[in-house]
């Protein structure tokens, strides 16, 4: 079956922020027709769309502070670049599938949100069955974490273990990412703060679940902890205006660690963290079994392959059927030309 382009879907773009600007320039190229536009910042309000993503032409679309006003007018699918945990994103979901309006996300959590945040899950789910429209997430991991990787193991007889790791620089996502992983903290502070209000789990834990879904295996145990990664040497932090001083944190290190009841065993690290020059994402992941295997990809370019990402897997979203769609329920994806 060909890929379904993307020319004609009405879309509205809610979130302007980094994330938001890139996706709306690859709408504009891949002949989707943007339809609304929401975002927060006063500074944005009330500008052209193209305007604020920097598109050197006007859209004829006007960012709006009013959600609920701009998706009453309705759309295909929103899509929401505004945070990356589903506490807080759950009553913007919710106001765009009360409004009928499909919504696809890089918030993380949704990947695979039934154990971490399994109230706000069901709601969503139920909410979007009742309205008949989908919710769903997608981004880099949709491809370099859990679909490269199901073809990877689908070369396996046995697997023993699965070992993943990535590197993201922090400061391709702005101040909000920069503060959550603590920057500028001495260790001290790093380790006070985690003992005292904990650590949540981030993108790990969900993506491996989602992969362990989509092969058919059993969760047993999963393991989760933080690591803040330090530099014995001064350095800048474009999202902070600042310089960040030597044997301060500089980024932390994710790790989840899943045992499934079947046997095989995964473990995962992220590692996102302020880039010295001619550093650039990574992404690696290897097997032990029958036979062993590796892969490995240079220069992932996760903050990019998120948004085009998440723009090629629209028509997708818009044909799965209604409710919380995580991404282990969903194939492969594929490329759009337009």
């Amino acid at each position: 079956m060909m890929a379904k382009p993307l020319t004609g879907t009405r879309v509205i773009v809610y979130g302007v922020g980094t994330m938001g600007v890139i996706v709306t320039r690859l709408l504009v190229e891949k002949g989707a027709e943007i339809v609304g536009a929401i975002g927060r910042s006063p500074a944005k309000v009330g500008r052209d769309l193209g305007d604020v993503a920097g598109l050197g032409i006007s859209l004829g679309v006007t960012v709006e502070g009013d959600a609920g006003r701009v998706l009453a007018r309705g759309a295909d699918i929103a899509v929401l670049c505004v945070s990356s945990y589903l506490d807080a994103m759950h009553q913007h979901f919710a106001t765009c599938l009360e409004s009928d309006v499909n919504v696809i996300t890089i918030e993380e959590e949704t990947v695979f949100p039934w154990t971490t945040a399994p109230e706000h899950a069901n709601a969503l789910d139920a909410l979007a069955r009742k309205n008949g429209v989908t919710l769903a997430a997608s981004g880099a991991q949709d491809v370099f974490w859990l679909h490269l990787v199901t073809t990877l193991l689908g070369a396996s007889h046995r697997i023993d273990k699965v070992i993943g790791h990535c590197t993201w620089n922090v400061d391709d996502y702005g101040p909000e990412v920069a503060g959550h992983l603590h920057i500028g903290q001495t260790k001290e502070e790093f380790d006070r703060f985690v003992a005292t209000s904990g650590w949540p789990e981030f993108v790990a834990r969900q993506t491996l679940e989602a992969l362990v879904s989509k092969l058919g295996l059993t969760v047993k145990t999963i393991l989760s902890g933080v690591t803040p990664v330090t530099l014995e040497e001064p350095i800048q932090c474009r999202s902070l205006g600042r310089e960040v001083p030597p044997g301060s944190v500089i980024g932390t290190i994710d790790r989840t660690t899943l045992l499934t009841i079947e046997g095989p065993e995964f473990v995962f690290d992220m590692e996102g963290r302020l880039y010295r020059d001619g550093e650039s994402d990574s992404n690696r992941w290897q097997v032990e079994g029958e036979p062993d295997l590796e892969l490995s990809c240079r220069d992932a370019n996760y903050r990019f392959t998120t948004c085009s990402t998440l723009v090629n897997r629209i028509p997708d979203v818009i044909a799965a059927e209604p409710g919380l769609c995580s991404l282990d329920k969903l194939g492969p994806p594929v490329y759009r030309h337009g």
